[in-house]
C-alpha cells in the first residue's frame, strides 16, 4: 500500500478548511427577518354595546366584517338609572332623551339611529325596570338589540330592530297567533309564546321590528309596545 506524504496531505487539509470558511461566510450573510412583517393584524370593531359595567369598553360582533364602518362603544354604570325616570330636560332637542335605560342610553340610541335608514324605536318603561344589556352593529343595514328586566318579578322585555334576522321566520319565538298590536306607531302581529308574548312588524323582512317578553300578561305587554318611542 502506498503511503501519503506530507506534501499530499497538506493540500487536502487546505481544501477542507476552505469549504468550512465558505460555509461560515454564507451563514453570516443571511439577514434576519424584520419583526412585524407577518402576523395577525387587528381591525376596529363595527359594533357598539351597552351593558352594565364600571368602565367604558368596546365589543365586536363576531358576525360582522371589521374595519369598514366607524363605531365606538359605551357602557353605562353598574347601577343603571331606573327605567322610566329619564325625562326630557328643558330645551332638550334629542328625541332619545325620553328613552329608558341608563345615563348613556340617549347617546347610544342617537349614534345608531343617525347611522341607519329605518325608524328606530326605544322603550319608555314604567319605574321598576332596569337595563340588562344593549348592542348594535351597522353592517348589513344595521341592527340593534336592547333588553330590560323588571326588578320585582324578573319579567323581561327585549327589542330587536333592523336586519337582525336572516330567515323567513323573522326570528319570532314559536307560539300561537293572538291578533295584532301597536309597536309604537306601527301595527304588528301578536304571538302568544309559552311564557309571554311577542310582537313583530314586517316579519322576515329587512328591516323588521320585534318585541319579546316573558312574565307579562297581554295587556301589560301591549302597553309597553304601544308606548315605544320613535326616534325618526
Amino acid at each position: 500500500m502506498r503511503l501519503r506524504t506530507a506534501g499530499t496531505v497538506r493540500p487536502s487539509l487546505l481544501v477542507i478548511a476552505a469549504i468550512f470558511l465558505l460555509a461560515a461566510c454564507g451563514l453570516a450573510s443571511v439577514s434576519p427577518v424584520p419583526s412585524g412583517t407577518s402576523g395577525t393584524s387587528l381591525a376596529p370593531s363595527n359594533g357598539q354595546s351597552l351593558a352594565p359595567s364600571t368602565s367604558d369598553g368596546s365589543a365586536a360582533s363576531p358576525s360582522d366584517s371589521p374595519g369598514t364602518i366607524p363605531s365606538g362603544s359605551i357602557r353605562p354604570s353598574v347601577a343603571p338609572t331606573p327605567s322610566g325616570s329619564v325625562q326630557r330636560s328643558p330645551g332638550a332637542s334629542s328625541p332619545a332623551s325620553v328613552c329608558s335605560g341608563a345615563k348613556d342610553t340617549p347617546d347610544f340610541y342617537e349614534s345608531f339611529a343617525g347611522s341607519v335608514n329605518f325608524t328606530v324605536y326605544c322603550a319608555v318603561l314604567p319605574a321598576g325596570w332596569g337595563l340588562v344589556s344593549g348592542k348594535y352593529a351597522l353592517a348589513n343595514g344595521g341592527r340593534i338589540t336592547i333588553s330590560f328586566r323588571r326588578k320585582t318579578d324578573s319579567a323581561t322585555f327585549e327589542l330587536d330592530e333592523g336586519s337582525f334576522c336572516s330567515d323567513g321566520s323573522g326570528c319570532v319565538p314559536g307560539g300561537s297567533s293572538a291578533g295584532s298590536g301597536a309597536y309604537g306607531d306601527l301595527n304588528g302581529d301578536l304571538v302568544q309564546t309559552s311564557n309571554g308574548f311577542a310582537l313583530v312588524v314586517a316579519r322576515g323582512v329587512k328591516p323588521s321590528w320585534l318585541a319579546v317578553s316573558t312574565g307579562l300578561d297581554q295587556p301589560s305587554f301591549l302597553a309597553l309596545t304601544g308606548a315605544l318611542h320613535s326616534l325618526k
